[in-house]
C-alpha cells in the first residue's frame, strides 16, 4: 500500500480524536439541598454565578435534610447547603466554604398571639414545638422545649399548628409568610424577635476542596460588583 494514503488515513484520524477531546467539558458538581423554596432559589442562583466564575457547572438536587446531609459526607453528591456554620465536626468529610451565601432569620409561628419569645431558646419552655426533621439548628436548641415534634414537610408543621397540636412552628421567616398565605392560614404569623439571624454556607466534599478558595472568591466578587444584591433583591 502507498505510503501517503497511510499518513493520510493516520492524519484523519488524529483530527478525530483531537476533535472529540480538544474542548475540555465543564465540570459539573452536584449539590444537594433540602432548603425552603425562597432559599433554595437564592442557593441555585447564588451558586449558578459564583461556580461560572471558576469555570464549574452546579446543579440542585432535593434530598430530605438529614439524607442530605449523610449522602454529602458519603461524596454520593459533591457538597451541601445551605447550612449553618461549623457542621463539619459532625460530618468530617465536609468542607465549608467560608465566605457567606446569605443571612436567614429563623423564627417561630403561632396563631396565639400572645405569644412573646423575648428570651430567645429559652422562651420555648413553656410550649409545643414542630420542626422539620434534620434542621440541626433547631434541633441543638429546642431540648427545653415542653414537647418537641419532627415532621418530613414545611405544610405538615403549618396544619398542626393550625389545628392546635402544637403551639410554634419553627421556620425560616420569608418561607413561613410564603406557605401560610399559599395555604390560607391567614391566622398564623411570625413572633417577634426571631429565635436567631444565622449565616448560611455551602459544603463541599472534601475531594473538591481545592474549590473552596476559589469559590469564596467568586462569591466576594459577586458581592462587590453588585451582582449578590442584585439576585437576592428579586427573591426576597
Amino acid at each position: 500500500m502507498p505510503i501517503r494514503p497511510i499518513i493520510g488515513g493516520l492524519f484523519a484520524a488524529c483530527l478525530t480524536l483531537l476533535s472529540g477531546t480538544g474542548a475540555a467539558e465543564t465540570p459539573l458538581l452536584t449539590i444537594s439541598t433540602n432548603n425552603t423554596p425562597l432559599d433554595r432559589k437564592a442557593l441555585e442562583q447564588i451558586a449558578t454565578e459564583s461556580f461560572h466564575r471558576i469555570g464549574v457547572e452546579p446543579r440542585l438536587v432535593s434530598l430530605p435534610s438529614e439524607r442530605s446531609l449523610i449522602a454529602a459526607n458519603l461524596g454520593e453528591v459533591d457538597g451541601e447547603g445551605l447550612r449553618v456554620a461549623g457542621l463539619g465536626t459532625q460530618y468530617p468529610n465536609l468542607v465549608q466554604v467560608p465566605e457567606r451565601f446569605v443571612r436567614i432569620s429563623f423564627v417561630a409561628f403561632a396563631k396565639d398571639a400572645t405569644i412573646t419569645l423575648d428570651n430567645g431558646w429559652d422562651s420555648l419552655k413553656p410550649y409545643r414545638v414542630v420542626f422539620i426533621n434534620g434542621w440541626k439548628m433547631f434541633e441543638s436548641n429546642t431540648g427545653s422545649a415542653r414537647v418537641v415534634n419532627k415532621v418530613d414537610k414545611p405544610e405538615q408543621m403549618f396544619l398542626m399548628l393550625e389545628d392546635g397540636r402544637v403551639d410554634l412552628a419553627l421556620y425560616t421567616r420569608a418561607d413561613g409568610v410564603q406557605l401560610a398565605r399559599s395555604l390560607g392560614l391567614t391566622t398564623i404569623a411570625p413572633v417577634s424577635p426571631p429565635l436567631k439571624d444565622v449565616d448560611m454556607y455551602l459544603y463541599l466534599h472534601k475531594k473538591h476542596q481545592a474549590l473552596v478558595p476559589r469559590l469564596s472568591q467568586a462569591l466576594r466578587d459577586i458581592k462587590a460588583d453588585g451582582t449578590y444584591n442584585r439576585i437576592l433583591s428579586g427573591i426576597y
